[in-house]
């Protein structure tokens, strides 16, 4: 991690200090030791099921574009994104070309139609995420949060935005293309000497899997039987993670509506988008507990429920990513001379079909 990254990261750790000062450090020690281990075990297992519904979804959409990889290595990709998303700033999406590599150096698919399902897959998490965005408008609004309203109301058209700008790109390959040279000239400008190695392979990989991922995503949203299924798991998927937080609270012996959680779940996922500390570690702690305050939660409560679930949700799938990144960073160098020479005959090969 460097330097910038770790800097922002004791920020964010501070503020989680200064959090549990906030709520009172006995009040929290207080509600720990009254704390049920055996919801706590349950909110774990809930989690492993949540990894586990995300991995058959992406399975799914692999199937579909008729690419095999084992389910443990599906698996190892998924915590490779997550440990990349989480120390990341921002949208959560420096883990996905990560992934992507990832599992197509250890099965047959292609950069190209991996990447595809790889955005396919954030593609389907946005849907459950828009409905129940959509339903915690409404119930704060019953409540009469006009607070809580307001804030909903933002995050929904910040949300809206973002959706029509990711469709407007991922349909269309020339901006497809101009969007990964603007990404490029951008950490070009920020790492001059590091991405100057990788200008021409970056460009040769552009051009080869720009056009595959394209003709990849457009099959994937056309394969209704693959897409609903996918669809399925999503929502199940989602299901486990209000159910995550709910056990939660129950392991601290205190009953809260499901639909609290979602509430305080939505708001966190938009703010981890905009976050400027990675895996908005410390912020999204705070956000969550004031929420979970402006709902009529006992802020002792609020704050240790908010940082268990953080435990099982953020740190520990971290350090766990983490361990499998490192192993994986090992094998990155012997593979670099593969990506180039197969990237190499790629344009080859195309430029033979071309003539």
């Amino acid at each position: 991690m460097d330097k910038k990254k770790a800097a922002f990261l004791a920020f964010g750790v501070l503020m989680i200090i200064l959090l549990i000062k906030w709520a009172g450090l006995e009040d929290v020690i207080k509600v720990l030791r009254r704390a049920r281990p055996d919801y706590f075990l349950l909110a774990i297992c809930v989690y492993i099921i949540g990894i586990l519904l995300w991995a058959l979804r992406w399975r799914v959409l692999l199937k579909s574009l008729h690419i095999h990889a084992s389910f443990r290595v599906i698996l190892g990709a998924l915590f490779v994104g997550i440990f990349v998303n989480n120390v990341t700033p921002g949208a959560r999406g420096g883990g996905e070309p990560v992934r992507m590599y990832y599992l197509s150096k250890r099965s047959d698919g292609e950069y190209g139609p991996v990447l595809a399902t790889v955005m396919a897959d954030r593609v389907l998490d946005l849907i459950p995420t828009v409905i129940m965005l959509l339903i915690s408008t409404v119930y704060v609004y019953v409540l009469g949060s006009w607070s809580l309203t307001i804030i909903l109301l933002a995050l929904d058209a910040l949300l809206a935005v973002l959706i029509i700008t990711s469709f407007a790109i991922l349909l269309n390959e020339g901006r497809t293309k101009r969007i990964s040279y603007w990404i490029f000239n951008f950490l070009s400008r920020i790492m001059p000497n590091k991405m100057k190695k990788y200008e021409k392979k970056f460009i040769r990989l552009i051009e080869v899997s720009v056009p595959k991922f394209q003709s990849g995503f457009k099959l994937l949203m056309r394969d209704k039987k693959s897409f609903l299924l996918a669809l399925l798991y999503s929502f199940l998927s989602w299901f486990f993670v209000l159910l995550r937080s709910y056990f939660v609270f129950y392991s601290l012996n205190y009953h809260i509506n499901l639909l609290d959680v979602m509430v305080v779940q939505m708001v966190g996922i938009v703010i981890g988008l905009v976050s400027i500390i990675p895996g908005g570690a410390g912020l999204i702690e705070t956000v969550n507990s004031a929420v979970y305050v402006l709902l009529g939660i006992d802020k002792g409560i609020a704050v240790t429920a908010t940082l268990v679930e953080r435990i099982i949700s953020y740190w520990a799938p971290t350090f766990f990513g983490g361990a499998i990144m490192t192993h994986f960073g090992i094998k990155v160098s012997e593979e670099k001379k593969d990506l180039t020479d197969e990237t190499q005959m790629n344009v080859e090969s195309n430029s033979e079909v071309g003539e």
